[in-house]
């Protein structure tokens, strides 16, 4: 994480009047998702030279830890793309741009109970779309007094 100056006097007082928000974890968001936006568009370039028409990655988290489960490239016939050699990219530094866009998008994710999603990625139309599904305990409680 790269260290910011904090904001002016009068963005300050509204931050401190919100007990949850953390200047420093909200500036790291923030840097996670221009690293997205820089990065995706040359990732997109490589994949679709090789073939690819389309992205599918999984995701999963929960008790303080997660990852991505999957990721799959196919070409417009849903057949899977082999992509050995084909990429400047590693598979690696395409799981940091989705781990990145993720925790922009849900901070904490994979805290607690978790989350856990998918991307399904349209190379062809440059259409992304992302579903997350939160994970909560819950609980209903009675109380009786007497009979």
């Amino acid at each position: 994480m790269t260290q910011s100056n904090p904001p002016p006097d009068d963005q300050a007082a509204k931050i401190n009047a919100l007990p949850t928000f953390s200047f420093s974890l909200a500036q790291y968001e923030r840097e996670r998702l221009e690293n997205v936006r820089r990065h995706l568009p040359e990732a997109r370039r490589q994949l679709k030279d090789a073939g690819v028409k389309h992205v599918h990655i999984d995701y999963d988290g929960c008790g303080d830890s997660g990852c991505i489960e999957s990721i799959t490239y196919t070409d417009g016939q849903g057949s899977a793309v082999d992509l050995t050699g084909k990429l400047a990219i590693s598979e690696e530094q395409l799981f940091d741009l989705f781990y990145d866009l993720t925790q922009a998008r849900h901070p904490g994710w994979e805290n607690n109970d978790g989350a856990y999603g998918e991307f399904d990625w349209n190379l062809t139309e440059d259409a992304l779309k992302h579903t997350h599904n939160d994970r909560f305990t819950d609980y209903d409680t009675t109380e009786h007094e007497g009979l």
